[in-house]
């Protein structure tokens, strides 16, 4: 069995539209340390980066919050790294590409749904007891911006509950609900009927 947890400051989203780019402010300050590198990103707003992301200019796609423009921001701040998005529907196959790239020092964004949402990005930043022969009994660490809102809602620490009991750090992260928060294989997945296709794993991340 194996475990590897990557140190990824925790935020907490400041509005209901801000997942994507409190993950990716996350990502940011996360490879600024990785890399030894003073950076914008670390005085940029959460709102700012969602603008960039939805306006700015270059992007290649005009959909709103869309996975490519994601992998998009990350290649424009952090090249010569490549970001690219991967999509899957093999729960194994999954599990093995997220494993692959947080052994590789990478936290991964994912794509994640319900009945009561159309999606939501949350970032893995580690796993729990993995075995190379099988999955199934892989769990997830990952920092949930919105407060502990998984497919399943075990937790009402969501909405404008989202930060009880949460202060903010001294080195610019946070303690919230969502911070480490554990997920299985199905909690990292889309599930509810779309056009996304239930059983999906949308994942973004660093290319191999």
């Amino acid at each position: 069995m194996g475990d590897k947890v990557l140190n990824v400051p925790y935020l907490t989203q400041p509005t209901s539209i801000t997942c994507q780019s409190t993950c990716l402010k996350m990502f940011g300050l996360f490879m600024c340390s990785k890399l030894s590198i003073s950076s914008p990103i670390e005085g940029m707003q959460i709102q700012d980066i969602w603008i960039d992301l939805n306006e700015g200019q270059g992007r290649p796609s005009t959909g709103r919050n869309s996975y490519e423009n994601i992998a998009w921001w990350l290649n424009k701040h952090f090249g010569p790294y490549r970001f690219q998005v991967k999509s899957l529907k093999n729960v194994d196959d999954a599990m093995r590409h997220i494993v692959s790239k947080i052994d590789l020092d990478f936290p991964v964004m994912v794509s994640t749904n319900h009945s009561r949402t159309d999606g939501h990005i949350i970032l893995v930043i580690g796993y729990i007891g993995h075995s190379h022969d099988t999955c199934s009994n892989t769990s997830f660490l990952c920092h949930d911006p919105y407060g502990k809102f998984n497919p399943k809602l075990g937790s009402k620490l969501y909405g404008k509950r989202r930060f009880e009991g949460g202060v903010s750090l001294a080195d610019g992260g946070e303690v919230g609900p969502g911070k480490s928060v554990t997920y299985d294989y199905e909690g990292i997945r889309r599930i509810r009927k779309d056009k996304h296709s239930s059983g999906t794993y949308w994942m973004i991340s660093a290319a191999s």
